[in-house]
């Protein structure tokens, strides 16, 4: 079984959740270039939607998926395959 990468994990929790924060990009994945994902999935023509969360001291951006086709549609075949094995352990409670 290949590695899998930390864009992969984030792609996943994208399409499993629906949205994701920078915060949670680091700490559930140690990824600290979550912007980049999300600016390479809507050069691609993924529809995702920015909105700021304020808080003490300040905002944070938190990335809304708006239609999932459109996300799984920016990806290579192979990371399809490697996203939707992460999809399928996130929803399988014996994995």
């Amino acid at each position: 079984m290949s590695k899998f990468r930390k864009k992969e994990y984030i792609i996943a929790h994208l399409l499993v959740v629906g949205h994701i924060s920078s915060f949670e990009a680091i700490s559930k994945y140690r990824h600290t270039r979550l912007s980049t994902v999300i600016h390479e999935l809507r050069h691609a023509g993924a529809a995702i939607r920015t909105v700021d969360e304020p808080h003490v001291g300040g905002s944070h951006a938190r990335y809304h998926v708006i239609d999932p086709s459109t996300v799984r549609n920016a990806l290579s075949p192979k990371m399809l395959i490697n996203v939707d094995t992460l999809m399928s352990a996130a929803n399988d409670p014996d994995y």
